[in-house]
């Protein structure tokens, strides 16, 4: 009988464009400002893993659209704040979604993209409060297994 050997490699799909967002905004303000300028619907889903996350199904060009917040706070646990400390108070520890880009704050991630991307970056670049915005080379990312959301 033939033995069948799976790689993790085999599903993952890099057929999407990945846009880094450096800004002080809020997401829901973030979120927003992408809707009143690319005419998207991002609405918010619940926070994966501890990452503010927002969804837009674009039904007309059947593609995915994904802002999530590359920086979340996960809470310690509390036994091991007791032992450190005389009172007990709540601490955040901080992660990163994409560890190698930490000075991102928010990232967009299209599933089969059909406009241009230097459309989309001139257009969210006029928002208020961007810094800077780029596209990530997917396929060099080292922890691209951080954007399978389904």
């Amino acid at each position: 009988m033939k033995t069948f050997k799976l790689e993790l490699e085999d599903f993952i799909d890099d057929d999407y464009v990945l846009l880094a967002i450096h800004t002080t905004l809020e997401s829901y303000h973030l979120a927003y400002f992408i809707n009143s300028v690319l005419k998207t619907q991002f609405v918010r889903t619940d926070t994966i893993l501890d990452f503010d996350f927002y969804e837009f199904n674009d039904e007309k060009n059947q593609s995915l659209w994904n802002l999530v917040a590359n920086i979340g706070f996960q809470e310690k646990d509390q036994i091991s704040m007791a032992q450190n400390t005389l009172f007990l108070e709540e601490q955040n520890k901080r992660i990163y979604l994409l560890p190698e880009y930490k000075k991102v704050d928010y990232l967009v991630k299209i599933e089969n993209n059909t406009n241009n991307i230097q459309d989309i970056i001139s257009l969210i670049n006029t928002i208020p409060k961007i810094i800077t915005i780029f596209a990530i080379d997917v396929p060099a990312l080292k922890s691209k297994n951080n954007l399978i959301f389904y």
